[in-house]
């Protein structure tokens, strides 16, 4: 969702303020604003949460499969989760966005297409989205 900031001048006290103002239309996930187009708003589905896991491993410079057992557990979340659960799954290898096409996840299991020089942290991370 893109929101648009207005600056707003106060010359009473020589200073700006910025009001951040939302899109119009439907579906808006501030639950407590009508819907110009169609109130009482039945697109809207309320609030939106997420829940956020990430598994983290260590590239051994050898391996292109990387399993539950291969977890760093003080940066790990949560083992690999089944991918079906997931809205959104992103994996980073040395902090970089990696495309979908070079990686495969299945539940405990996360399979490269290349190997990853030793040493370079692997963090795939899992995002779930639902309304409440």
């Amino acid at each position: 969702m893109r929101y648009y900031l207005t600056k707003q001048n106060t010359e009473r006290y020589g200073n700006s303020s910025y009001l951040i103002i939302p899109p119009l239309g439907c579906p808006d996930i501030f639950p407590g604003q009508s819907c110009p187009t169609c109130p009482p708003c039945p697109c809207t589905p309320g609030l939106l949460e997420t829940e956020i896991f990430q598994y983290t491993a260590i590239s051994d410079g050898i391996k292109n499969t990387y399993t539950n057992t291969d977890a760093v557990v003080q940066f790990s979340t949560s083992g690999i989760l089944d991918p079906n659960t997931a809205s959104i799954i992103n994996l980073f290898i040395n902090g970089i966005l990696q495309p979908p096409n070079l990686y495969a996840v299945q539940p405990g299991v996360l399979i490269l297409s290349d190997v990853p020089i030793q040493g370079v942290p692997l963090i795939l991370q899992f995002i779930k989205i639902t309304t409440s």
